[in-house]
């Protein structure tokens, strides 16, 4: 029988991570591509919204993950160690976050043969204050005021993570209600949420008011909480929704229907709730694949294992190599967007050469620093 509060390794959860990053990696090729100028689908995968939902995985990944975590500590140990939860995150996260902020800022800015002159400008003109916020870990702070900074841009939502972080140990750490929290903390950031967006509708010319409407609409802190969610239905074996969740229909339905719901609502008005109904969605798949042994949908292999673990590299390094692929099919091959066979390979070598990278970064650089991270975890 499966004790739920003190589970140490959750099976395919690295699988679905390595898919998450695939799908962001896959929406960033056509979006490359539309920038380099030459044929590509960018609309069709925007409708889909496929990078984005790599990342709204995530962050149902990381609220699910990271309450868990808190809720098995504070149970174990009676409270929660701040100091050790932000040391792990800092030994985890900032290592691979700073090296791509050098990356963007001073290394790839000076290489002309990949040229993104719309961006650079703008990064040229405002390189101080993109400078600071990035490395206060504030990208998606930047995202909201400035374009984005070229080759790591994806990297905003490392920053919405970070901030999560910041507020969410210390609620959880004081609270003696952990779902009347999780309750309330989604319902009044949806709640805040609604109100900058009429606010902005009100005042559609107010630069300042629409900077905060594009720094809340990317923090996701929703998608989080419902991850939080599922940790604590889990955690605490609430068995009548577990076994909601665990009804394979519902699974299925979650995995089919997720891009097709994107696809025709995009554009209406319920565009910017949809990525709610998609979180929870995310979240049956995650408890399904991860603690659900009834489920068919086995993860669990040693390829997808591995590529889940270098998943964060894949999510980082993807937008420097994808640029240069499509530039040297472009340059030497005279590669213009169209073609089955061109398309295949721009895809192969992006995805091939990003988990080269990823793989050599992992080995090189970010295992040294999670030897580190585990000898302030809490067993």
């Amino acid at each position: 029988m499966i004790d739920n509060k003190n589970i140490a390794f959750f099976p395919g959860l690295n699988a679905l991570r390595f898919f998450a990053a695939l799908s962001v990696i896959i929406g960033h090729i056509e979006l490359i591509k539309f920038i380099m100028g030459v044929d590509n689908i960018s609309h069709f995968y925007e409708r889909l919204n496929f990078g984005g939902h790599g990342v709204y995985f995530f962050f149902v990944l990381s609220g699910f993950l990271i309450t868990y975590l808190l809720l098995k500590e504070k149970n174990h140990t009676k409270s929660i160690s701040l100091k050790k939860f932000y040391l792990r995150r800092i030994f985890r996260i900032w290592p691979l976050y700073y090296l791509i902020l050098i990356l963007g800022f001073f290394v790839l800015t000076h290489i002309h043969i990949i040229d993104f002159p719309y961006f650079k400008r703008h990064l040229e003109s405002n390189f101080y204050n993109n400078l600071w916020l990035y490395l206060l870990i504030l990208p998606n702070v930047a995202f909201s005021i400035y374009p984005a900074v070229p080759h790591i841009g994806q990297s905003w939502s490392i920053g919405v993570e970070e901030q999560f972080y910041l507020f969410w140990p210390v609620l959880v750490k004081k609270s003696k209600q952990i779902l009347r929290l999780i309750t309330w903390s989604f319902t009044l950031l949806c709640i805040f949420k609604v109100i900058i967006f009429l606010v902005s509708i009100k005042y559609p010319h107010t630069h300042w008011i629409l900077y905060i409407k594009k720094y809340v609409a990317m923090s996701k802190f929703e998608s989080m909480m419902i991850g939080a969610w599922g940790a604590y239905i889990f955690y605490e074996n609430k068995k009548k929704l577990l076994s909601i969740i665990y009804n394979q229909w519902i699974f299925y339905f979650s995995i089919l229907l997720f891009l097709p719901l994107n696809y025709y609502l995009f554009n209406t008005s319920l565009q910017n709730g949809i990525h709610i109904v998609i979180s929870f969605m995310f979240l049956v798949i995650i408890l399904n694949v991860s603690t659900n042994k009834s489920c068919r949908v086995n993860l669990s292999n040693k390829v997808l294992d591995y590529l889940g673990q270098i998943s964060y590299g894949l999510y980082m390094y993807h937008l420097m190599i994808i640029p240069f692929v499509v530039f040297v099919f472009k340059t030497y091959f005279s590669y213009n967007g169209s073609g089955i066979i061109n398309n295949i390979l721009v895809y192969s070598f992006s995805i091939l050469f990003s988990v080269v990278i990823s793989s050599f970064s992992y080995h090189f650089i970010e295992k040294y620093f999670l030897g580190i991270k585990r000898k302030f975890e809490v067993h």
